[in-house]
């Protein structure tokens, strides 16, 4: 369309309305030296001046790109604004998106309504009420406004007004890839009857809400990277042929969805449930080539619609559980992994249970510290807990909140547990899996349904316990259903992405690798020079300024100005010539220290060899001295022993000396005799006399 002033054309009904521009905020690019976390809130910065410059240089190809860069404009503003507080700068930023808005569609129904030829919006008159005059009256009119006069003729001889510059002019084509918003546009329009979700059928109903459960998923949601919204012919016409030999029956969500809200296509949830499958089964059977060839595109949708496939059938077995067949006397193999297509059974629901408690129940959780703020699993552990203490379950929960035991409670239950007692493990940090918190949840109602259960007949307060524990049991059971298909989305939607992540970086570098080798091996074939030392070129300095830090205290950051002129300024050229110099230098002094390390290796082979002998001959210089050593030993020990024999033969001469002589008969004999002599007031004291005869 024609572009007249781009603060004009935007801000039309926003300057009726202010005495200010209201557009002057938005024109210029943000300055990020004042506002210096102002990228950590916005990816994409957009300004008018940008738009403008667009729009000049025909970079937009559909009105619908420039209305997207305009509302992004707006959309910026309020992702940094309100989480500051800045509530009168958002409010502007509605205003002004609601006007654009406004300016916007008007325009755009002049183009469609005049076939494309002018974007001129018909001026609507005002439709005053006629007074009726006929009959009398008091009431005085209001005095006339003073009107312009208006020329009604142009005379023949006015001087004609000088042409028009031409204005850049966006172009609508129909040919080429559509973009997505154009292409779910034109699949909807193929759908004119489409009802609204309150008047759908109950069945309907229940897949209407399995449906927009979906669509919140983030990779079908808000990613880029895989678009399952619309037909892959609309949006890549490139591989329409290729495609079309491989998917006998296409399908996207938003065909899916305008066949149910259309009416009278789907007879039952299990069809609608079988088109939403057969878009992801259809992803993994065209990709399945590429995966096995390496394409990181074809690796990363393969991947993807493999998960979204696990995760679609456990949501659908949830979500439609009151449409599900009884099969559970039917025998039949377990269903697990990505399944292109499933019965909507209650066994099929069974293994779908299983699956995902063997992904969650056993899955460590990411512990954070104490004080600090809980990670995604501790939050989903929170929200387990606080699903119990609902306002409409206060009666109920009553029963469960605190450790309030009987007197004769510990004779029945010998693991008592309570709401506040979990509640507080969680602060403190104590739970390591789903299942622990899990379990120790259910041992609350199970312990209730355990003691209240022998006196419910009697008791009234016995009664209302247990049903109490009826009843929360059973809305426990149904969250945890739902953390479970949570959590195990998570979990397996991080492993995917960490390996996607990863290959994505494998390529990353083995590209830039081949890059940098194809470039050095280009410049050697022309026979540049490796830089020497010799020649080496004076590289310039760059000088850096760092920002100095704020003071603590300060609940504001001071403004950042670069006041050093453009001193670290370098030209391009310069710094990939001084990075090239650089790398070569890395090189030689790469060979230095290759030969020098080789030497190095050398020296201390050889020391090590030297130590060695060192070792062997100091091993052997000490058995001969421990040889010399006990040879002396055994010498002494020779003379010391001979000089004992020598002594022991004297005792025993003398020994028998004294025999010889008692057994004589002509000696005197020796008489031993005791007596005792008493004294008055002493003590009695027992005396030995020797007589000799």
């Amino acid at each position: 369309f024609y572009y007249k002033g781009m603060t004009t054309f935007v801000f039309l009904a926003v300057n009726k309305h202010l005495n200010e521009p209201a557009s002057i905020l938005f024109e210029r690019p943000v300055d990020v030296t004042m506002f210096s976390d102002y990228l950590k809130y916005v990816k994409v910065p957009m300004d008018i001046a940008t738009v403008e410059m667009n729009v000049e240089t025909g970079l937009y190809t559909y009105a619908e790109d420039f209305e997207h860069d305009i509302n992004m404009i707006f959309k910026n503003c309020e992702a940094y604004n309100i989480p500051k507080g800045y509530r009168h700068i958002v409010k502007l930023a509605k205003f002004c998106a609601k006007s654009f808005r406004k300016q916007y569609s008007s325009r755009i129904k002049a183009f469609d309504a005049s076939g494309g030829v002018s974007f001129v919006v018909e001026e609507k008159k005002d439709k005053k009420r006629s007074l009726n005059i006929t009959g009398p009256s008091n009431i005085a009119a209001p005095p006339l406004k003073k009107a312009k006069l208006l020329p009604v003729n142009v005379p023949a001889a006015a001087k004609p007004k000088a042409p028009k510059k031409a204005l850049p002019r966006i172009v609508i084509r129909t040919d080429g890839p559509l973009p997505l918003h154009v292409a779910i546009a034109k699949i909807k329009q193929e759908f004119t009857t489409r009802r609204p979700h309150k008047d759908l059928d109950f069945w309907e109903d229940a897949c209407s809400r399995f449906f927009r459960e979906l669509k919140k998923h983030p990779w079908i949601s808000s990613s880029k990277r895989f678009v399952f919204d619309a037909a892959v012919p609309l949006l890549h016409p490139e591989i329409k042929q290729a495609y079309a030999a491989k998917i006998r029956n296409p399908m996207d969500l938003t065909t899916a969805e305008c066949k149910l809200l259309q009416g009278g296509i789907y007879q039952g949830p299990q069809e609608f449930v079988d088109d939403i499958a057969r878009v992801f089964a259809n992803a993994v059977t065209f990709n399945q080539s590429g995966h096995e060839e390496g394409d990181p595109t074809s690796c990363a949708y393969y991947d993807a619609s493999r998960h979204l496939l696990r995760y679609t059938r456990w949501l659908s077995l949830e979500t439609i559980s009151p449409f599900l067949v009884d099969d559970s006397q039917s025998e039949g193999s377990t269903q697990a992994g990505p399944i292109p297509q499933w019965k909507l059974s209650t066994s099929n629901q069974t293994d779908a249970r299983q699956e995902m408690e063997e992904i969650v129940m056993t899955q460590p959780m990411d512990r954070s510290d104490e004080g600090d703020r809980f990670t995604w699993m501790e939050c989903e552990c929170e929200k387990l807990l606080k699903s119990l203490r609902h306002q409409s379950d206060n009666k109920r929960m009553c029963f469960f909140l605190q450790p309030n035991y009987p007197a004769d409670y510990f004779a029945y239950i010998s693991r008592p547990m309570d709401w506040e007692t979990c509640y507080r493990r969680l602060q403190d940090r104590k739970y390591e899996t789903f299942g622990e918190i899990a379990g120790d949840l259910r041992q609350i109602f199970s312990n209730a349904l355990k003691y209240n259960g022998r006196m419910k007949d009697m008791d009234p307060i016995s009664k209302q316990a247990y049903d109490s524990a009826v009843t929360m049991s059973e809305k426990l059971e149904v969250t945890i259903q739902r953390m479970l298909i949570a959590v195990s989305d998570r979990v397996e939607r991080d492993k995917v992405e960490q390996v996607v992540l990863d290959r994505e970086m494998e390529i990353a570098q083995k590209e830039e690798e081949a890059r940098v080798k194809k470039e050095w091996q280009q410049e050697r074939e022309r026979g540049v020079p490796i830089a020497s030392e010799s020649h080496r070129v004076p590289s310039s300095t760059i000088k850096i300024t760092r920002r100095p830090n704020v003071r603590k205290g300060m609940d504001f950051d001071f403004p950042f100005y670069d006041e050093e002129g453009t001193q670290h300024e370098q030209s391009a050229i310069d710094v990939i010539s001084n990075q090239k110099k650089t790398y070569e230098e890395q090189q030689l002094e790469r060979v230095r220290m290759d030969a020098n390390m080789q030497y190095l290796g050398y020296a201390v082979h050889h020391k090590l060899q030297e130590r060695s002998c060192a070792i062997h001959w100091a091993k052997e210089l000490t058995e001969k001295i421990q040889l010399s050593l006990s040879h002396k030993q055994n010498v002494v020990n020779e003379k010391s022993s001979s000089e004992v024999n020598d002594k022991g033969l004297m005792n025993n001469e003398s020994a028998s000396f004294v025999a010889s002589f008692l057994q004589t008969s002509d000696r005197s004999q020796i008489k031993l005799a005791f007596s005792t002599e008493s004294k008055e007031k002493k003590k009695k004291k027992r005396r030995t006399r020797l007589f000799l005869d």
